[in-house]
């Protein structure tokens, strides 16, 4: 996925100063130094100084390589960022991740600190965009409601065109894959269990 670990506004969210925080803090608890971290993610020293104060939003590939190399996982990331948090989440305070090399599309986690086995998030795909041309496959289910737009979804090689007021449900286990086959952006909601990011 692209992603930016990144609330929604122009200025910092909450959020992003506590992924920020924690992120320094990980680092710290580990006796490592930002050269240190360097080396082990192969990121410069500036850009990882400037995610920890919050100045660049990494994709979620270099999110997740920095915490592998402090030995934390995004969940457990989350976590421990939400445990500082109530229980509403409100639109300014989401984490927004987009997928890997495609701003395009772009995910907010309705609940980035999953406490049980469900994860809740906002999918937003704009138009001709994709999760690529292979289809990927992971454990759990996923159930998806169209808010608003269309998709184009693969379960195994059998296509759905989704509209507004349609929803999918799944094994996730089943290749699946999507696409924005429409003229404007598609907003859909899906449950997954278990958590996957």
């Amino acid at each position: 996925m692209t992603a930016s670990a990144t609330g929604s506004g122009q200025n910092a969210s909450s959020t992003e100063e506590e992924l920020g925080r924690h992120i320094r803090e990980a680092r710290l608890d580990r006796n490592l130094t930002l050269e240190q971290l360097a080396e082990r993610t192969g990121l410069s020293r500036s850009y990882l100084s400037n995610v920890e104060r919050n100045v660049n939003s990494p994709t979620i590939g270099s999110l997740r390589t920095i915490l592998d190399a402090v030995g934390v996982s995004l969940t457990q990331l989350f976590r421990t960022v939400e445990a500082e948090r109530h229980a509403v989440v409100r639109p300014a305070d989401r984490v927004e991740i987009a997928r890997t090399g495609n701003a395009a599309i772009r995910y907010e986690l309705l609940n980035p600190n999953p406490q049980g086995r469900l994860e809740m998030l906002i999918m937003k795909v704009a138009p001709g965009a994709s999760s690529g041309p292979l289809a990927h496959a992971h454990a759990g289910e996923e159930v998806g409601f169209m808010v608003s737009g269309q998709l184009r979804y693969w379960v195994d090689e059998t296509s759905y065109d989704l509209r507004e007021g349609d929803a999918i449900n799944f094994e996730s286990t089943r290749p699946h894959r999507y696409e924005n086959p429409g003229d404007e952006e598609a907003v859909s909601v899906w449950a997954l269990t278990p958590p996957s990011f």
